[in-house]
């Protein structure tokens, strides 16, 4: 069985001036993606980012909450690395428990949280899946010119980036 590991959809990544870049529309896609995971019944984790004291990702403070809704049977685990197996060391024998034997990622940051966590569920013995277009980071650097929207490195790029380290190291198998 398949679980969906829902990576740090918290407000503060998706809402207001400082939102990943077409938030709108991955949002759209995280909620269909949900949307199909739990009609097929797999296990539906939400993972929430704890930062430390100070940080966007504070916990408790405002937009650290998760963007959206978990289902009351869904569970929600909040990690302090970027890797969300490794804040919570009894994830893979939980997910193993019910059966899963490969997990999906979709969410928050690409070169963050998502590779790592995906690298996390590898080496856990799952068998892991990233969609390119289900992940989503923001642009890098500062501005190459006096265009707001063209950056060093787009969000884009870094994404598509991420997402071919990781099929180049073995990391995704379907």
């Amino acid at each position: 069985m398949r679980a969906l590991l829902v990576v740090d959809v918290q407000k503060n990544m998706v809402e207001g001036k400082y939102s990943v870049p077409n938030a709108a529309e991955f949002l759209a896609k995280f909620e269909a993606k949900i949307g199909e995971a739990r009609d097929a019944g797999e296990p539906v984790i939400w993972v929430q980012n704890d930062g430390p004291e100070g940080d966007v990702d504070e916990p408790f403070s405002p937009g650290w909450e998760l963007y959206f809704t978990p289902a009351d049977a869904e569970r929600v685990v909040r990690k302090t690395t970027q890797n969300v197996f490794e804040s919570n060391p009894g994830l893979a024998s939980e997910l193993k428990a019910l059966d899963v034997d490969s997990v999906e990622l979709i969410g928050m940051q690409s070169e963050y949280c998502v590779q790592a966590s995906a690298r996390g569920a590898k080496d856990a013995g799952f068998s892991v899946a990233l969609n390119p277009e289900l992940h989503a980071t923001f642009h890098d650097g500062t501005p190459a010119t006096n265009f707001a929207d063209t950056w060093e490195v787009s969000a884009t790029e870094l994404a598509a980036k991420v997402q071919a380290e990781l099929e180049k190291d073995g990391v995704l198998d379907a």
